[in-house]
């Protein structure tokens, strides 16, 4: 894996077959000795532009490489296939194990072994890995393999500094800094190294122009750790120019609290095709994720008290985890125009809860995060043990109906802050007037904060965040929310009769109104917000898993099937209905929709994801028509009660009623859908209002538009 695929037998390369045959194999060996399913695979090998025929290529080149490879090493498992190595070594694996020896070693001050098992580790790279697939899993695994790469080195020449290698270092370090102008520590080691070399001089000179560059390129002065190397070379530190020594382990008293962490201390998670960033402190008896706002980003935070403090208070509360959303911070960025909808935010929580091992967990969601938690709670309750929401608001705009909205005019007040030519302090400053206005005296403050906002998004990406936030509204979904919930304001912030009006609707949940102005939990008097968190997760405890859940039902119906069986004849109509039913299938496995019926000519399936259960509709008109067939589609979202996997409920009976209305080829879908997709790319024409037989009341419907129009086929 580390270099050009290859796989050896008895010393000798095997022929693995070319194309996605080949990357199926990278696929399976990144995740060695685990089931990966065949929507997976597929989204992997493919992305949105999978065929009708996906499932069955994937299943091909299964077949050929169980002929390639030895015996039973490809099995298949439910959801999908597993490459289970059965004794067999993979490079990857052995990297990875050299390097976390390393580490240990050097933690402990074992300077010589640290470096031998770091040297080992990069020895067995043979090139850039994954550069030979242009698949959508490739970029991202690249990536991340290379960056675990680079951490391998920085550690080993760590090790070399401690054994006072400074001089042979200086060369190597210089070519290194010159590949990666911005990578700090690496900066960081080429000025020890160039003091310890006696080269003092240019160890400031390294200083200057790694300072001018961050400057130039993003804005940023270095960060305090290399500010106070610098003073500390300009000091001759004596102790900069000996090897570290080796130090004995204090041992911490019971009741410290967890250590800072560090860069050190952050995992990647895969969720599709992209890495979540994530961290996870503490080891109370309950898991919490803590789900950020806009583009705040975690890593960052430990830089600044208030929030390191935050975070410190609730890992001891429990275990914290701690990540950033696609597209901000340390996760994959993106473009601006794929940023996560609330169905790919949920899918990344679940992501990152599986890497560390979390089956339920309580989620605490700050401001733009309570929305997608909510959606999480009522989408996943068997995850999910209770619910805390900091600040936070079911829909953001002003509307008829939610008068306590932000109006377009302040709207456009905070987008155009980030039209500024500087416009890190201009979005900064406009930011901090509403989340914590006591700062706005505080210059060293706002500096900080100015920084944590670039490493949080980009311009684009940080605009793009508030117009998609702009368009969420999760109100209907309040009811649905099963289980217990505390909602946490401050008297005098922006969304505190949002968060009241949030209170007044989770039907399980407690809501406390505390005195403040600051938006930023971790701004003001935070002991206040702690100590409500605690005092709800005292009294949480286990309940029987909830049988209600929030999910989008599908169906779909053919057109003029009548008129169909009867001019081909009932064996040639039963094959083109099993086609269907098989095209029908495919697009589920592809989409993660469940089947839970067969309706006369159409199906009926769950999702628990809206933008999903669109697409997959759409798929399926489209694929219907390589059949000669058309087919019309009905979704809403809604609670269910699953009872032996049998679905029941009003929203059932509202998606039956929705398709009822749909013309042929078309996929028509409630308001609650619509509102639940904002970032999703997807888009609508209004049907208008309609009333359901059996169901009260008026319903707003629309037509989604085709999302694959621009895909060839």
């Amino acid at each position: 894996m580390l270099g050009p695929l290859e796989v050896l037998a008895g010393g000798e390369p095997l022929q693995l077959g070319r194309g996605r045959q080949r990357a199926l194999l990278a696929r399976l060996l990144l995740d060695a000795d685990r089931v990966v399913s065949v929507a997976r695979l597929i989204d992997d090998l493919w992305g949105e532009g999978a065929p009708e025929t996906a499932v069955k290529m994937v299943q091909v080149y299964v077949s050929q490489l169980r002929k390639r490879l030895p015996a039973s090493l490809v099995v298949t498992r439910a959801p999908g296939y597993a490459l289970e190595l059965r004794g067999a070594e993979l490079d990857l694996h052995r990297f990875e194990e050299f390097l976390a020896r390393g580490r240990d070693a050097l933690e402990a001050g074992r300077a010589q072994a640290a470096s031998d098992d770091l040297r080992a580790a990069l020895a067995l790279w043979r090139g850039t890995a994954l550069a030979e697939f242009s698949e959508p899993f490739a970029s991202s695994e690249g990536t991340r393999l290379e960056e675990l790469r680079l951490i391998c080195l920085e550690e080993r020449i760590e090790a070399d500094l401690m054994l006072g290698r400074h001089g042979d270092l200086v060369g190597e370090l210089e070519t290194l800094v010159e590949r990666q102008p911005l990578r700090e520590r690496l900066r960081s080691q080429l000025m020890r190294a160039l003091y310890g070399a006696g080269r003092q001089a240019e160890a400031l000179t390294a200083y200057r122009a790694y300072r001018e560059r961050l400057a130039e390129d993003l804005g940023m002065e270095p960060s305090a750790a290399l500010r106070e190397l610098e003073r500390r070379i300009l000091r001759q530190d004596p102790e900069l120019e000996a090897p570290a020594l080796p130090r004995a382990p204090v041992p911490s008293p019971p009741s410290a609290a967890p250590p800072v962490a560090n860069m050190e201390g952050v995992r990647y998670a895969r969720s599709d095709d992209v890495r979540i960033a994530y961290q996870a402190i503490g080891d109370g008896p309950v898991d919490l994720v803590l789900v950020h706002g806009w583009v705040c980003t975690f890593q960052p935070g430990w830089e600044n008290p208030a929030i390191a403090g935050f975070y410190r208070r609730l890992a001891s509360m429990g275990r914290l985890i701690l990540f950033d959303k696609r597209g901000t911070g340390l996760s994959d960025r993106v473009a601006p125009d794929r940023l996560p909808d609330l169905e790919t935010r949920i899918d990344d929580v679940r992501a990152v809860m599986d890497a560390v091992g979390s089956e339920r967990a309580v989620i605490v969601g700050i401001s733009e995060g309570g929305p997608m938690s909510m959606l999480f709670a009522a989408t996943h309750p068997e995850r999910t043990l209770g619910l805390v929401l900091v600040g936070s608001f079911a829909r953001m705009m002003w509307a008829p109906d939610y008068p306590i909205g932000i109006t377009e005019a302040e709207a456009e007040r905070r987008l155009a802050a980030g039209d500024a030519d500087d416009w890190a302090r201009s979005t900064t400053l406009e930011w901090l007037g509403r989340t914590a206005p006591d700062i706005l005296g505080d210059e060293e403050q706002i500096r900080w904060y100015m920084s944590y906002v670039m490493r949080g998004a980009s311009p684009a990406g940080a605009a793009a965040l508030r117009q998609m936030n702009q368009k969420i509204d999760v109100r209907h979904v309040l009811p649905t929310v099963p289980v217990p919930g505390l909602v946490l304001y401050r008297d005098g912030e922006r969304y505190a009769e949002a968060s009241r009006y949030i209170g007044s609707r989770l039907p399980n949940a407690r809501t406390v109104e505390l005195q403040g102005v600051d938006h930023l939990p971790w701004e003001g008097d935070q002991v206040a917000v702690l100590d409500e968190i605690e005092r709800f997760l005292s009294d949480l405890h286990e309940e029987t898993e909830p049988d209600r859940v929030l999910v989008t039902v599908l169906f779909t119906d053919l057109v003029g099937s009548t008129a169909k069986a009867e001019e081909l004849g009932d064996r040639r109509w039963q094959e083109l209905l099993d086609r269907h039913y098989g095209v029908t299938r495919a697009q589920l496995v592809r989409f993660r929709g469940r089947e839970v019926a067969t309706t006369g000519d159409g199906m009926f399936a769950v999702f628990d994801g809206p933008a999903r259960a669109v697409r997959c509709a759409w798929a399926i008109v489209r694929g219907m028509r390589s059949l000669g067939l058309e087919v019309r589609a009905g979704l809403h979202t809604g609670e269910v009660q699953v009872v032996d996997g049998d679905v029941r409920g009003v929203a059932v009976h509202i998606g039956a009623r929705v398709i009822a209305l749909a013309a042929p080829s078309e996929v028509l879908v409630s308001q609650t859908v619509n509102d639940l997709v904002a970032g999703s790319g997807l888009e609508f024409d209004d049907r208008g209002t309609h009333r359901l037989a059996g169901v009260s009341g008026e319903w707003r419907l629309l037509a989604a538009r085709d999302p694959f129009m621009a895909i060839p086929g």
